[in-house]
């Protein structure tokens, strides 16, 4: 008996550094790294988006390291006069492919690890509705489906292994009975007739004891069909989407601590279907006075002013910014930083450019959603679709923003009446009609017919 509990224990050790090696591989998501920094330009296939299909993308490049740099900070590599990237910078149009210097060397790896995965999934697998323009990620509903997938996997291994050592448990002990009984005589039979004896034993049970396999089978097939139902139901869903911004910008210090309205930055608010991003010349309302930060000091701010075109040493905008030489700008930043190469190197690649923000929320083109409709005539506050933005350092889609969610709200969202003249004429005849004034929902007033959100 000592001599099979340890052989089990191996096997539970064994098993037990497996499970802590794969949970160390999911360390370095290298789905949610592309979903979060090279999903709005790429797909892991060979489909051109923005830029070219990424599928065999290690393959075409001289070495990886090439490639690292390439990813790093496209600018600098360019200047070592590879003629592959040469070819691929005139191919797109000389477009300038933004740097990730904030990527680990593990974090690319991760990232390339995972496009040899998608791009080699067959058509119509999948990899390309993941890999969407500006979707991600992270896409929280994709992820848990895997990590259900994952544990069931694990499951199953446990439970191989425990039954494995019960049936060697098994053997032991009953060559040990025939031993203390007198019966000296050894199992001869070979692995695969003890094979066919055990599944013959099953076979016999299962017979014996249908309703036990019956419901076995039916919990075991509704399993599946959950997963499969969670993962149709994830596709196109991103909700916990979190991309980092080329800027680290604080929505808890502008938004939360220093109260600053929405609408101040997102001025498309009040008027327009789309919030808008706001330009470089918003933020210099206020950082032409605030140069450094509490967090990042002039680190993230300058980044601002090399894309604007503000010398922060005179505290005034440079003449002509964008036909001045490159070089004579970039000392001016490299003075202002103090020397920090780091910071430098990642306030360069936004010199006489714009701020190349990435987007979260994004629908799909056949949903028309209006800000306008709903913040100003409808009263929505900004956090019933977009989450306590005021607590967020980096912000993430609070919501699944899918069919059924919008249609939820719309039912049970009350029309404001006596805030907005708007309606006044409409609710005297829904009055009439419904005679409770206080049931006059979004719903109510159309909010459910189909062309109201979709062309």
């Amino acid at each position: 008996m000592i001599h099979v509990f340890n052989r089990v224990s191996k096997i539970f050790a064994a098993l037990f550094m497996v499970f802590m090696t794969v949970g160390g591989s999911f360390a370095q998501d290298g789905e949610a790294l592309f979903k979060s920094n090279c999903a709005r330009c790429h797909y892991a296939s060979d489909k051109k988006l923005v830029g070219p299909g990424l599928a065999g993308v290690r393959s075409r490049w001289s070495s990886e390291d090439n490639l690292h740099a390439w990813i790093v900070n496209s600018t600098d590599y360019l200047k070592t006069g590879d003629s592959y990237a040469t070819d691929l910078f005139e191919k797109f149009n000389k477009s300038v492919m933004p740097g990730f210097p904030n990527l680990k060397k593990e974090e690319v790896t991760a990232i390339l690890d995972y496009i040899d995965k998608a791009g080699a999934a067959p058509a119509g697998g999948g990899s390309d509705s993941t890999a969407v323009a500006g979707g991600g990620a992270g896409a929280q509903g994709g992820d848990s489906g895997n990590t259900l997938m994952y544990v069931l996997i694990v499951v199953i291994l446990i439970l191989s292994v425990l039954i494995y050592a019960l049936y060697k448990i098994s053997v032991s002990l009953t060559e040990l009975v025939k031993q203390r009984e007198g019966d000296g005589s050894t199992d001869d039979r070979t692995f695969l007739d003890k094979a066919e004896d055990c599944f013959r034993a099953s076979k016999k049970w299962a017979g014996e004891n249908k309703a036990i396999v019956g419901v076995a089978i039916f919990v075991g097939l509704c399993f599946v069909l959950k997963l499969a139902w969670d993962g149709l139901m994830g596709i196109g869903v991103y909700q916990g989407y979190q991309p980092h911004q080329p800027i680290k910008f604080s929505h808890a210090k502008h938004a939360g601590e220093l109260k600053i309205a929405c609408e101040y930055c997102h001025t498309g608010v009040k008027e327009s279907r789309h919030a808008t991003i706001p330009s470089s010349s918003t933020c210099m309302n206020c950082h032409k006075a605030v140069s450094e930060g509490p967090l990042y000091g002039k680190n993230e701010i300058a980044k601002i002013y090399a894309s604007i075109g503000f010398d922060p040493n005179k505290g005034a905008y440079i003449d002509n910014y964008n036909n001045q030489d490159k070089e004579q700008v970039l000392a001016v930043y490299e003075e202002w930083l103090g020397g920090d190469n780091d910071a430098f190197r990642a306030v360069e690649q936004y010199v006489q450019k714009p701020i190349d923000w990435v987007q979260i929320h994004k629908l799909p083109d056949h949903a028309y959603f209006n800000h306008a409709q709903h913040y100003r005539v409808g009263g929505v506050e900004c956090q019933t679709c977009h989450g306590k933005v005021e607590e967020m350092e980096e912000v993430k889609q609070f919501a699944p923003l899918t069919m059924g969610w919008c249609i939820n709200c719309h039912r049970e969202t009350k029309v404001k009446f006596e805030e907005n003249p708007y309606y006044d004429k409409l609710h005297d005849y829904l009055a009439e009609r419904y005679k409770k004034g206080d049931q006059f929902t979004v719903a109510r007033i159309g909010g459910l017919e189909c062309g109201k959100c979709h062309y």
